[in-house]
């Protein structure tokens, strides 16, 4: 099977790739402008250099790239995605805990 035409959609939105890359990168920058955003500002910084070299990777892929392109592009989005799954995750704990210590204290 055609790489490229595997990849049609992707490559079609690389510009928005891109885009959610420099949002992402921005973002991480500015947390980490206080002390506190120190601790996790770099996380968003990771995530939008990791979605900018995928969508690299795949404009090299559009101009008749090799499948390995594909694959290390491929890698890097599902990298993407484990560590937002990851981030989610960790968050929805953290209310939890929050929001019982809370409801804790509201009714003690």
């Amino acid at each position: 099977m055609d790489v490229q035409r595997l990849l049609a959609s992707l490559i079609e939105n690389v510009i928005w790739l891109k885009i959610l890359a420099v949002f992402f990168i921005v973002y991480g920058v500015l947390q980490c402008l206080s002390i506190v955003g120190l601790l996790v500002g770099w996380l968003p910084i990771w995530l939008g250099v990791l979605l900018f070299s995928s969508a690299k990777l795949l404009d090299l892929v559009g101009e008749g790239g090799n499948s390995e392109h594909a694959v290390e592009s491929i890698e890097k989005i599902s990298l993407y995605f484990k560590i937002s799954g990851i981030v989610a995750l960790v968050f929805v704990g953290v209310l939890v805990v929050v929001g019982t210590f809370a409801l804790f204290i509201l009714f003690s």
